[in-house]
């Protein structure tokens, strides 16, 4: 697996690309499709997938664009990328008061998901095995997206900070939830690599991420 990382959008979202064996699947396309449609080409890479891990502007921008370029012939039948997101951040692909970009100046073209997840799923994309992890918080619909020992945490959490929750359908709670009782409480460690910031580690967020001590919390069921 090889991963390549650029930086898009106007608020330099983390943009992802992950390859294998000449197939490639993008997380969180914010912006500047040419830019990440160059890199897959320079790969020599086809796109099988896009993975959002929610459905904020900052974070979808390229999408219906990438999906565009990705289309080919194969076999003589026509494939199309395949955009991935939570079932309950769908409604922020067509709808630019919820995906926040019309208090921006960018653009989003709306698009179609082909597949809502729930999360808990495992799903075979590009001969690697990629685990769908809902952590809602900083929107209804975020999730965290494992690939062998990375996890694309999106907003959820960053080095030493965690989401907003001050968006459409974010919540504190949920979040909180999200980071100590499901990330916090996988086994392991992971590379985090999150939507915005540095990459940091699941080790090192459990002993010093602020939201271990921030405000009152109770588990969500």
């Amino acid at each position: 697996m090889n991963l390549f990382h650029l930086y898009t959008s106007p608020i330099e979202t983390n943009t992802y690309v992950v390859e294998n064996n000449r197939r490639c699947f993008v997380v969180d396309p914010g912006g500047n499709a040419e830019a990440i449609w160059e890199l897959i080409e320079d790969r020599k890479a086809k796109l099988d997938a896009i993975i959002l891990t929610h459905g904020h502007f900052d974070h979808i921008a390229a999408v219906a664009e990438l999906k565009r370029r990705g289309t080919r012939k194969e076999n003589g039948e026509i494939v199309e990328p395949q955009i991935i997101i939570h079932k309950l951040d769908a409604d922020k692909t067509v709808n630019s008061a919820k995906n926040l970009s019309i208090v921006t100046d960018v653009i989003v073209e709306k698009f179609t998901p082909d597949i809502l997840v729930n999360g808990g799923e495992t799903l075979k994309i590009i001969g690697l095995d990629v685990k769908f992890i809902h952590t809602p918080g900083h929107s209804k619909g975020s999730m965290c997206v494992m690939v062998e020992n990375k996890i694309f945490v999106g907003d959820t959490i960053f080095f030493m900070s965690y989401g907003r929750t001050d968006f459409y359908d974010g919540n504190f709670d949920e979040l909180k939830n999200s980071i100590i009782n499901k990330l916090f409480n996988l086994d392991g460690n992971y590379t985090l690599l999150p939507g915005h910031g540095d990459p940091t580690t699941l080790a090192f967020e459990k002993l010093n991420n602020p939201i271990i001590e921030e405000h009152a919390y109770k588990p969500i069921d």
